[in-house]
């Protein structure tokens, strides 16, 4: 058996040569061959959309690309020597901020993102888009649009007058109906992906739905939160950074504690030792919950159409009544009024919350406005630039995202600027 110095592997690597699940075959030995490697030196394509992926040998992850590397790493007979990234394949999603503007046609603005990251192609402002049917025209002041959710297309309308009417409807693109909710005080939230959840006061359960195949689990988890459905009942949720859920926060009435579930423990609990409506003042507007960059977790509300209301929430602590006046008030220019009124849908997203801006507002109306919660004051307040195009008449001013997934022609058709690829280039001792 001879030993000779070698160059093992020496290539640049694009998305195409990885397949679905993030890894691509650099070499395979033959019963006869090993190598010895002793050095890997690497060059990343783009800054924005590192590949570092791991080296992996014979099926073991042995270090992580993240620069060059050297040592002895051995690879045996009939072996294979793998990248294994999570870059690649490239995950593209549009973030529609959607707004209905009739029984038929809504308004998008499209925020494209590759990998969850936004600002590498254009933004799209879409008018008068169909709906695809006539169904969708139940009507108050708070409304949630989504489309194509799971491998049927169905589309979902949540809507409520935040108080005793709580409905849901899924629905086929064509608007055939596939369930309907309507029960009073018993308010949805939808995940943005594929469950809706609301909490059951009169068998103690959170109920979910699939909107994927509209299937209702009525019993999906145990939970004692104290009274029964009625007035200004609420359920709203938290997402983590990559999309998943991390908690529910919900009370069955204005009266009863405010409770939350925490996904990563299967474990809920109240969280405050007084009814909601004294924790948290009023109780006629929908909560949000917000994580700010650093980690922190704020409950938010709109107090009126110029105030935004926010508390400060961490797992583990218990409020009480003291906690009506412990929030923090934000306000524009001290009392500009900035939302066309405070009860419509908003959107958030990680630290912000997006919603319609006013013609009162430092914007035009309709602009697609936010708040930034990692910023104070005045600096809070930011804009999209981004304005929706026809007037909402009587379907109010929501705005809520519905995520979709573009297709591959779609892709195609848009210049996205990045160039991700991975170049290595590795050298050691063959025998042979």
């Amino acid at each position: 058996m001879a030993d000779t110095l070698a160059e093992i592997h020496n290539a640049t690597l694009q998305s195409s040569d990885f397949n679905s699940s993030g890894e691509a075959t650099l070499v395979t030995t033959d019963s006869s061959t090993k190598h010895v490697i002793k050095d890997v030196q690497i060059e990343e394509g783009d800054s924005n959309f590192k590949v570092e992926p791991y080296l992996n040998i014979g099926g073991f992850n042995t270090v992580q690309l993240t620069g060059n590397a050297s040592g002895s790493e051995i690879v045996g007979p009939s072996s294979t020597i793998k990248l294994k990234s999570s870059t690649f394949p490239l995950r593209y999603q549009d973030y529609d901020f959607v707004n209905q503007i009739s029984g038929s046609q809504y308004n998008a603005i499209t925020f494209p993102r590759v990998n969850g990251q936004e600002g590498f192609t254009t933004n799209l402002n879409q008018t008068q888009l169909s709906i695809g049917h006539t169904n969708f025209t139940q009507n108050s002041n708070f409304r949630q649009i989504y489309f194509n959710l799971g491998p049927s297309n169905y589309q979902m309308l949540i809507d409520s007058n935040l108080n005793s009417n709580t409905r849901l409807y899924l629905r086929q693109s064509t608007g055939q109906l596939v369930t309907s909710y309507t029960n009073s005080y018993m308010p949805w939230w939808f995940d943005e992906t594929q469950y809706a959840y609301r909490y059951n006061g009169s068998t103690n359960y959170i109920e979910r739905l699939d909107c994927y195949t509209g299937t209702l689990d009525n019993q999906w988890h145990s939970f004692s939160g104290g009274g029964s459905n009625s007035t200004y009942s609420r359920m709203f949720g938290l997402l983590n950074i990559d999309g998943t859920t991390q908690y529910l926060f919900f009370w069955g009435e204005q009266s009863a504690y405010a409770s939350y579930y925490d996904f990563s423990t299967d474990t809920a609990a109240n969280f405050t030792n007084t009814g909601a409506s004294s924790a948290f003042t009023d109780m006629s507007t929908q909560f949000y919950a917000i994580r700010k960059t650093s980690g922190d977790i704020l409950i938010v509300n709109g107090n009126s159409v110029s105030e935004l209301r926010i508390w400060n929430w961490a797992t583990g602590t218990t409020y009480g009544s003291a906690n009506a006046s412990a929030y923090t008030s934000l306000v524009y220019n001290g009392g500009q009024q900035m939302f066309v009124t405070h009860s419509s849908a908003k959107q958030p997203v990680n630290n912000r919350l997006y919603y319609y801006a006013d013609s009162g507002s430092p914007y035009s109306q309709a602009t697609l406005a936010y708040v930034d919660f990692d910023k104070t004051g005045n600096a809070a307040w930011g804009t999209t630039g981004l304005t929706f195009q026809n007037a909402t008449g009587s379907y109010q001013y929501g705005v809520n995202v519905s995520k979709s997934t573009p297709s591959a022609s779609t892709i195609s058709g848009r210049t996205y600027n990045i160039s991700p690829s991975f170049k290595i280039r590795m050298t050691g001792i063959t025998s042979t």
